[in-house]
């Protein structure tokens, strides 16, 4: 800036010294020429100062830009229907490439049938789809388990944000255009759940996400049949949820003590209890042991019973949810 300001200077000693050597009117002539010159020149000086300055590195900037990399993805609400009563495990930071790539696809008789899996699939098929073409489209039936990996030690409690590995799973389902009924799902940690928040008594820790026709109801496990207040059953109904003729696609995150589900219609709700699904590797009171499975049923319940059969889901798609693209 100084050099400028030098420069400017010496204009006007040229100016006074010329006006001294010419006359009065040469002298005119030569200031108005001179002035138009060096006004364009210091133009154009500081304009490319300016350019200099901007393309600079600032290192505050830089600082700033790299801090935002890893903000963490905004958690949805909890679900207003109903009270959270235990706590919700805290957001750690996500390691790059910490992911599991793995998923697994259902295809239950819309063209296709069976079961493919990527970079060694997620869970395993209890009951594979049989290999036909059914009369009746997406009624084929399945079932698979998936075991979870366990939380580190300072967490417990609602995971409602995944972290790295087998955390979070997410089920994506398609859904018959053309003919819905009966148990569309059934989800949960009881190799006896039964679609009706109960079990053999295999497992205190029986909770379920089931999908009667065109309802899903998120059910309590036995850990709440002897509350005070009681505990409700269904702990939530999202009320035509998989209807026919609106919603097509419907999503479901499954983790530790939590259960997000989303259409395409535009529900999109979380729930967070102590009576959800036990997958940290709880000890059990009943028989069934350690818990860190959750069972899938697709067009069915997962105790099988005939009588809870249903038609409706197309396809399904198991995959872990990566901590670093959840929203």
């Amino acid at each position: 800036m100084m050099k400028i300001i030098l420069e400017v200077v010496s204009v006007f000693v040229l100016f006074w010294a010329t006006e001294g050597a010419l006359s009065r009117q040469d002298v005119r002539q030569a200031v108005e020429e001179k002035r138009e010159e060096q006004l364009e020149t210091l133009l154009e000086r500081v304009m490319e100062r300016i350019g200099e300055e901007d393309n600079q590195d600032d290192p505050a900037m830089e600082e700033k830009a790299l801090a935002t990399d890893n903000v963490a993805l905004p958690i949805e609400p909890v679900d207003p229907d109903v009270t959270v009563d235990d706590k919700v495990a805290p957001v750690l930071p996500v390691a790059k490439g910490c992911c599991n790539l793995a998923s697994t696809t259902v295809s239950l008789g819309n063209g296709r049938t069976g079961v493919s899996h990527a970079l060694g699939g997620v869970g395993q098929v209890v009951v594979a789809p049989p290999n036909i073409s059914p009369v009746v489209p997406c009624s084929l039936r399945a079932l698979l388990k998936v075991t979870f990996d366990k939380l580190p030690p300072c967490i417990s409690g609602c995971l409602n944000y995944p972290l790295c590995g087998k955390s979070m799973l997410r089920v994506d389902l398609t859904l018959s255009p053309t003919s819905r009924s009966g148990w569309l799902f059934d989800i949960g940690d009881s190799v006896s759940n039964d679609g009706h928040s109960g079990d053999g008594n295999h497992q205190t820790n029986d909770a379920e996400v089931d999908a009667p026709y065109p309802n899903v109801n998120v059910q309590p496990s036995d850990k709440c049949l002897n509350t005070d207040p009681p505990t409700p059953r269904p702990l939530t109904t999202y009320a035509n949820a998989v209807q026919l003729g609106s919603v097509n696609r419907v999503t479901l995150f499954i983790s530790n003590e939590h259960v997000r589900i989303t259409n395409d219609q535009g529900l999109n709700r979380i729930l967070c209890h102590k009576c959800l699904f036990a997958l940290n590797g709880q000890a059990d009171p009943s028989s069934g042991g350690v818990n860190q499975d959750i069972y899938i049923a697709l067009n069915r319940v997962i105790t099988g019973r005939v009588d809870r059969n249903g038609v409706g889901v197309c396809s399904a798609r198991l995959s872990w949810v990566c901590p670093e693209n959840y929203n």
